[in-house]
């Protein structure tokens, strides 16, 4: 299994709007995500995560394509230089 992360980190004069417009949007995913706010984030701003948990990386690019792009476009249209965004790949590993 793969954990695919993206993390938006999110200037105070732009948080409101962001995060009322990735929840609404996030909402009506059909992907199965989880969305979070990371705490003592070394950053200015705040930090939000939106996690997949996929089983190859076909999903995720499929996701890319279904839900990233869109957030990409929201913030590079309406937040330019106040909202960034960073994707990660994590692979569960065994502890044996």
């Amino acid at each position: 299994m793969i954990l695919y992360n993206i993390s938006i980190i999110i200037e105070d004069r732009s948080h409101d709007q962001v995060v009322n417009w990735l929840k609404s949007h996030l909402r009506t995913s059909t992907y199965e995500i989880n969305f979070l706010k990371m705490l003592d984030s070394p950053h200015e701003g705040t930090t939000y995560c939106v996690q997949l948990l996929a089983a190859d990386d076909t999903v995720i690019l499929k996701f890319q394509e279904d839900v990233v792009a869109e957030v990409q476009t929201y913030l590079t249209t309406h937040h330019p230089e106040k909202a960034f965004i960073f994707e990660s790949k994590m692979q569960y590993l065994s502890l044996e």
